[in-house]
């Protein structure tokens, strides 16, 4: 089954890469440069790339919910296949949904609506990119036993970078955009990015 569902995710990742691939490289390409990132927010408008991005979200999200089957297998061992990977997609929706629910409601509260949405943007691309970049780790760590300890080492470096660069963008939006304090904007890191990563943290230890 867990062949299965890596093969459908794959087969998903083949149908993004074909039918956006000017998307996909651009996507993977503004974590390294700004102007690649510029380049995308004028092109976001258009139809095909609205549909591209929801297409990367959703592969995000099985990616997401593959590695917290993979790194939480030992508290799914009296449940079957089945039920562990549908708790862990929906373990992986919940999470991310509560996130972006949290940060739009706040955006409203203090008026930075515009703000929220710069935000949720900007950190929507290094989500799409780290599921990019994690989904083959994942696939090593599944299927290779002699190089599962080298993948799940690259899955954490990974996946350690991609935190502290979206608190840092997070942080640096913020202050450059919305002209916010570097103690509320640092604050509002801390209690919508920080906090929910240690108490995830600190259940699974």
């Amino acid at each position: 089954l867990a062949g299965i569902t890596f093969l459908c995710v794959f087969l998903v990742l083949v149908f993004i890469t074909y039918n956006f691939r000017s998307y996909t490289k651009t996507i993977l390409f503004s974590n390294f440069s700004l102007r690649s990132l510029q380049d995308k927010d004028d092109l976001s408008e258009s139809n095909k790339n609205r549909k591209a991005g929801r297409w990367l979200t959703v592969f995000f999200i099985l990616v997401m919910s593959l590695l917290i089957y993979n790194l939480s297998s030992f508290y799914f061992k009296s449940m079957s296949q089945v039920s562990s990977l549908l708790l862990s997609f929906g373990v992986a929706i919940l999470f991310f949904a509560s996130k972006y629910l949290l940060k739009i409601s706040v955006g409203k509260i203090f008026n930075k609506e515009s703000l929220t949405i710069l935000l949720l943007s900007r950190l929507a691309v290094k989500d799409k990119a780290l599921g990019l970049l994690l989904f083959p780790l994942i696939v090593l760590y599944t299927f290779s036993l002699p190089l599962k300890g080298v993948a799940l080492i690259l899955i954490l470096v990974f996946s350690s970078l991609y935190l502290v660069l979206r608190w840092i963008n997070g942080f640096l939006i913020g202050i450059k955009h919305g002209n916010i304090p570097c103690f509320y904007s640092f604050l509002y890191i801390c209690i919508l990015e920080i906090i929910p990563v240690a108490i995830v943290l600190r259940l699974i230890s």
